[in-house]
């Protein structure tokens, strides 16, 4: 339920008209959106599954690496908040991630050394943390569960 392919779909505050069925489609949608490519946004929001989504986000026309990156955190950290706060059938969401705690969260995948730590689980317990890559959906995560607990007063 942490991943960004979680099938959980959810609707944005701002177009609640809009459900995107996991949060990978929402980042690549509005990564679309970003870059001005309607046509590719809308086949995103549509596709099946996930992988479909993140293959058609790779493709976005007018793309580039600096505003992406300026960009692509708060839009990360957005849809998560969506998906934990807005699931169309899924009431738990919020629960589940409130009750991590304190623990840090990590996406632990050995090809992604950007939005995880570029190691597999076990793998990363033998490496120093500054050997990890930048986590940036496990910050995101985190994020969220802060913005969460003060929404909560907690």
């Amino acid at each position: 339920w942490l991943s960004q392919w979680y099938f959980c779909p959810f609707r944005d505050e701002e177009d609640p008209n809009k459900v995107y069925f996991t949060a990978e489609h929402y980042m690549m949608y509005h990564k679309a959106l970003l870059f001005k490519d309607a046509a590719s946004a809308h086949r995103i929001l549509t596709a099946k599954h996930p992988r479909q989504a993140k293959d058609l986000g790779r493709k976005v026309s007018n793309f580039s690496e600096s505003t992406w990156r300026e960009h692509r955190e708060a839009i990360v950290r957005r849809g998560n908040l969506f998906k934990f706060t807005r699931a169309v059938s899924e009431a738990g969401l919020k629960e589940l991630l409130l009750a991590t705690g304190e623990t840090e969260l990590v996406e632990a995948s050995p090809f992604d050394p950007v939005w995880g730590i570029g190691y597999k689980e076990r793998d990363a317990e033998n490496v120093t943390r500054e050997d990890w890559g930048l986590n940036l959906l496990g910050k995101a995560l985190m994020d969220v569960r802060t913005m969460l607990r003060r929404q909560d007063g907690s």
